[in-house]
This record gives C-alpha cells, sequence and structure tokens, in this order.
C-alpha cells in the first residue's frame, strides 16, 4: 500500500475518531482499525505490546473517570465525602463516559499505528513534499536513538549490578546517567559520521524504492474522503453525533449512514477482484 494512501486513511480514521464521541461510532473505528493494522502489518513486526497498552490505558480512563467524576443517578458505591478529589459517589454513568474515553483512546492509537508498525522509514520519507524531506530524515534519526538509549540504559545498568552497584537513592542513579549520556553522544557523533560519509546534504537524496500509486490507493483515499465528508456534514447539519450519559444513562442514537462511512474505511483490507492484477 503506498505511504500517501496510508497517511490519508490514518488522518480519516483519527478525524472521525475525534469527530464525535458516540461510543458506536468510536467502537467501530477502534475494530476497523485494528483489522487493518492485523491484516497489513508484516509477521515480523511484534504488536503485542501495543495490543497490551490500549487495555491498560482504557482501563485508567474508566477509572480515573469514575473516580474524579461524581455525577450520575445510578449511585454504584458512595467514597466519604471528606476524601480528596475522590470522595463522593461513584456513578454507573461515570464509568459509561469513561467507557466511551477509553473507545476514543484506543481509536485515535490504532488509527495511526500503521504508519510506525506497516511502514518502512525510506516509504513515510518518499511520501513528504520534498521540502520537508531533510527535516523528516533528522526526526526520524532522532527518534531512531530513543530507543537505542533505552536499550543502553538496560545494559549499563545490567553491568554496574554485575559489578555489585545497587540503587541507594537519587544520587547513586548518577552512574547509569552519566555512561548512557556518554553512550546517546557517541552513537550520535557515529550516525552524524555515517551520513557524512555518504554524502548527505550534498545533492538530491537518493531513493530506495519508489512506491506505486495503484488502483487501490486511489479506492483507499476516495473511501477515507467519503467518511470524513459524511461525518462533517452531519456534523455542520447538527446531527445527532454527540452522546451524554448524563444525568441518566440512555442508549446512544445511531445513524446508519454514519455506521457505512465508519465501515468505509476498511477499504484498505477489501480484496477487490478486479484489482488484484494491479496489485
Amino acid at each position: 500500500m503506498n505511504a500517501r494512501a496510508m497517511l490519508a486513511w490514518s488522518g480519516a480514521a483519527l478525524l472521525i475518531d475525534l469527530a464525535s464521541n458516540n461510543p458506536v461510532y468510536r467502537g467501530i473505528v477502534a475494530l476497523v482499525a485494528l483489522d487493518v493494522l492485523l491484516v497489513l502489518t508484516p509477521p515480523s513486526r511484534p504488536l503485542r505490546p501495543l495490543l497490551l497498552a490500549i487495555p491498560v490505558f482504557g482501563a485508567l480512563a474508566v477509572g480515573f473517570n469514575v473516580l474524579l467524576s461524581h455525577t450520575g443517578a445510578h449511585v454504584l458505591v458512595a467514597l466519604p465525602a471528606d476524601w480528596p478529589l475522590v470522595g463522593g459517589p461513584l456513578t454507573i454513568e461515570s464509568g459509561a463516559y469513561g467507557l466511551t474515553v477509553a473507545l476514543g483512546i484506543a481509536g485515535a492509537v490504532l488509527a495511526v499505528a500503521p504508519i510506525s508498525v506497516v511502514l518502512e522509514t525510506h516509504q513515510l520519507l518518499d511520501a513528504l513534499p520534498h521540502g520537508l524531506e531533510r527535516s523528516a530524515l533528522v526526526m526520524a534519526s532522532a527518534l531512531n536513538l530513543a530507543p537505542g538509549i533505552g536499550r543502553s540504559a538496560m545494559a549499563i545498568q545490567d553491568a554496574e549490578r554485575l559489578r555489585g552497584w545497587r540503587p541507594r537513592g537519587p544520587r547513586s542513579w548518577a552512574d547509569v546517567l552519566v555512561p548512557t549520556m556518554l553512550s546517546a553522544i557517541e552513537d550520535a557523533v557515529a550516525l552524524a559520521e555515517a551520513m557524512e560519509a555518504r554524502a548527505y546534504g550534498t545533492q538530491a537524496r537518493s531513493r530506495y524504492a519508489p512506491g506505486r500509486w495503484r488502483l487501490r490507493d486511489t479506492l483507499v483515499v476516495v473511501a477515507a474522503g467519503i467518511a470524513v465528508a459524511l461525518f462533517f456534514a452531519g456534523r455542520l447539519s447538527g446531527g445527532a453525533l454527540d452522546w451524554q450519559p448524563y444525568p441518566t444513562l440512555t442508549a446512544p442514537s445511531i445513524d446508519l449512514v454514519l455506521v457505512g462511512a465508519c465501515l468505509l474505511l476498511l477499504a484498505p483490507v477489501v480484496r477487490w477482484p478486479w484489482s488484484v492484477s494491479s496489485d
């Protein structure tokens, strides 16, 4: 799939996820984005950390909303009123709204995840306008150094422990932070020297494998554009896109047209019979 088409799809999914707080639409976007991610992600790239982190952040969103929001007619339990922040009634309505927030977080994360999981770095660079290539390359190089710093810190910490080092407060962490920063500086200098050896900045950047724009990419962009247009048309026309569980919990309203707009985001994983030959 072309990187520009993937960027357009991710932007459309993110806009739809943020355009409404209706849990039905947000849930559909999250499921569709999860399906796209599972289908398009190469087998060599693990999704387990991402898929484990999303429920954790969702549970935190629900928990914080239940503890900090004390509005609603159906009270589960009442904490002492003199407790700071959390004191007061804990309601079903606040839990339902926290679930909506959790679905929004899941949809947003899954919508943008294919950009970093499915696409290669050179594909993202090729998708950017010519004037932004150098800035993007610098940012990509800086982001690639971040995981290296973490691995270096863990390795240095393990080596220090083998030599008898034990953490004894904030001051003792200097024994790990100082060599970690020195290693990071050495890695940055080595990267700069490698870029200079490859004549970075002296002429136009060569392309590893220019991405082809296929009919499938056009279909993905058109479907994503229609989905966004339908949602924003509903917003401008005063449609019932938002849902409010307060003060009494009620079922969210559903518009079948907007449900269909969410399902249009499945375009990246649809196998069009007449376009298989072009893939």
